[in-house]
């Protein structure tokens, strides 16, 4: 009758509710947990974004729930440079001049992998006309022994100089030769440069070909991966690993200033800077970041921000991670992913692209001769 249907439906409605009332109290208090991690600062969006109504808004290229992560796209899993033709590179970053991109990226000489980096690294020029690559290898800026590249310009005068920082001095040095070691079964135990330690770490040119003048500016030493700014006037600061110096130009003299860290960077050491001013002025710095092994790929990156480029704070929360997906739906999980450095839009503020050296083999060491071989991955950022 209708009276009993009236009266099932009662019945049946009435655990729907309750499982309903159940939901929306789950909800309302994921809800009530979002509310209370609120932004009082713009510190608390890490300087890539805004405070506002309590919520960060993030810049382009950044997200998060304090916009820490970069919000990258799939990349092409032929990476930028080394993937093929396959030859073993670790991580550089390109210059965008007309419609031609030019990429200064470490690579290891004589058919060798990474394992050899301290006596077979140089570095070459190579070009695309995509920022994502691939990139062709052009000339050979730098030879034995040089590595880490990282390019800048200087404006400020009538002609650009372009600004290669590097580690090593170029001079030259016996490299392994990888090939011979295979077909003999041996290595080559006295492999050596000549000066790892010491010696420029700069080189200048007024062409992107070059020749590559090296300088030895008053009171910059040598030191561990220099990662360079270049302002509109030619003052420039360089951030090594972990120090800052700065000079009004690229030819000195330079003033060594305090470096101080702040913040919970979470697990793991930080290595391999790289650094910027966004558009309000505030220092960003990009870096690896390793933890001991066996989980060296745990996390593999870090960011922190500054007002003054002396006091930098850093999240716990990585910008990127070893896992990438690619453009044909598949995912790779590196070995490493290291050599963390941004291709930015012509305000120079805007990241479109993360490069990096990734360990190119599966269940591979970079360290370990034979499993080492990695490439230059490019990953677009939106």
């Amino acid at each position: 009758s209708d009276v009993y249907k009236r009266q099932y439906q009662r019945r049946v409605r009435g655990p729907e509710k309750i499982v309903m009332r159940a939901v929306l109290t789950i909800l309302l208090i994921l809800l009530s947990v979002t509310i209370c991690y609120t932004c009082k600062s713009d510190e608390d969006c890490f300087l890539n974004g805004v405070c506002t109504k309590g919520y960060c808004n993030c810049d382009v290229g950044w997200k998060g729930i304090n916009c820490t992560e970069l919000n990258l796209l799939p990349a092409p899993v032929e990476g930028a440079y080394g993937y093929s033709p396959n030859v073993t590179s670790w991580g550089g970053v390109p210059i965008l001049v007309g419609s031609t991109y030019h990429l200064y990226v470490a690579e290891m000489v004589e058919h060798c992998g990474l394992c050899t980096w301290v006596s077979n690294s140089r570095i070459v020029h190579a070009t695309s006309e995509s920022l994502l690559g691939p990139y062709r290898f052009r000339d050979q800026a730098l030879g034995v022994w040089s590595h880490n590249p990282q390019i800048a310009i200087d404006e400020s005068g009538n002609v650009p100089t372009y600004l290669l920082f590097h580690i090593g001095d170029a001079s030259g040095g016996r490299p392994r030769n990888c090939t011979e070691e295979k077909l003999k079964g041996s290595v080559h135990i006295d492999a050596k440069v000549s000066s790892r330690a010491s010696g420029g770490t700069l080189h200048t040119s007024t062409s992107l070909d070059g020749p590559w003048i090296p300088q030895d500016p008053p009171g910059l030493p040598s030191c561990n991966n220099p990662a360079p700014y270049v302002f509109p006037n030619g003052t420039i600061y360089v951030v090594c690993t972990w120090s800052t110096y700065r000079a009004d130009s690229w030819k000195g003299p330079w003033t060594r200033l305090p470096f101080n860290w702040h913040g919970d960077g979470g697990p793991g050491t930080w290595e391999d800077p790289f650094i910027w001013v966004d558009h309000r002025g505030n220092w960003k710095l990009l870096s690896h970041v390793y933890l001991s092994p066996p989980n060296y790929a745990e996390r593999v990156g870090g960011f922190a921000y500054s007002r003054d480029g002396i006091n930098w704070y850093r999240s716990s929360t990585p910008p990127f991670t070893n896992k990438v997906m690619h453009t044909n739906g598949q995912e790779s999980a590196y070995s490493t992913r290291e050599r963390p450095k941004l291709f930015f839009a012509k305000d120079k503020t805007t990241p479109l692209a993360l490069f990096n050296g990734v360990g190119g083999v599966p269940g591979g060491d970079k360290d370990k001769c034979g499993i080492d071989w990695t490439f230059t991955l490019a990953q677009p950022i939106v």
